[in-house]
């Protein structure tokens, strides 16, 4: 994995990120999404394995993927609101993908079924945003019915408090939302310094527990921009 797709909204991170190697794939900017989460990647694109699930809407992201992987079209019932708009936003975690069932794309529920992939349904839409992948069955998050939908599974799960994210025009983020895991490098990078979340500790000695490099791409709060998907 040597690109990441993410939104330059925050051209802070993606400049650090080149400075790593990475070459970076903007996101789109989608209109009748919420103002704040308009350029949000992982409302755009899921990528399992070899196959790029991306909004149809997305030309340019479609074209940029399509050398690396097999791209599949999605959003047939697409819209800016609330749930429609977390068709793609699901999270994998041991061979299981975590997601809101009811608004999840069928292309993506499709495949999973062909490949094996077992479905795991939680309340919230933005299953993406909220987690955030540690190794290859670890997820830290602070949202209860995603900790509970993983209480009888094979996947460790690290709890922590909501908000610490900003945000901007929405209360608060997520933590993922604000975060990158690429697992080839077994290396989380955060949108801002992780040393300012209450969690921190917890946090780097999970991680550390993984073999898990943390890295905070700056030093001001932390922020969710929609994620860094890398591939």
């Amino acid at each position: 994995m040597n690109k990441a797709i993410l939104s330059t909204k925050h051209p802070q991170f993606a400049a650090k990120l080149r400075e790593y190697g990475y070459e970076i794939i903007p996101s789109e900017t989608i209109p009748c999404h919420m103002p704040y989460e308009r350029d949000h990647a992982d409302l755009q694109c899921l990528i399992l394995d070899d196959t790029a699930f991306v909004l149809s809407y997305c030309k340019r992201l479609i074209k940029a993927l399509s050398h690396d992987y097999h791209v599949i079209p999605c959003g047939d019932r697409f819209s800016g609101e609330y749930p429609d708009n977390t068709c793609l936003s699901a999270v994998q975690c041991g061979g299981k993908l975590i997601g809101r069932l009811a608004s999840l794309d069928e292309k993506v529920k499709k495949h999973c079924r062909r490949h094996g992939i077992e479905l795991i349904n939680v309340n919230q839409g933005y299953a993406k945003c909220s987690c955030v992948p540690v190794a290859d069955r670890a997820i830290i998050t602070a949202d209860n019915g995603i900790i509970q939908a993983l209480q009888n599974t094979q996947i460790d799960v690290l709890p922590i408090g909501k908000g610490s994210v900003r945000l901007e025009g929405a209360e608060y983020g997520f933590l993922g939302g604000a975060s990158g895991y690429d697992r080839d490098k077994h290396t989380l990078y955060f949108c801002g310094d992780i040393e300012q979340h209450p969690d921190a500790k917890r946090i780097k000695d999970y991680c550390q527990a993984y073999g898990i490099t943390i890295i905070s791409l700056t030093d001001d709060q932390l922020t969710d921009v929609g994620g860094i998907l890398f591939c």
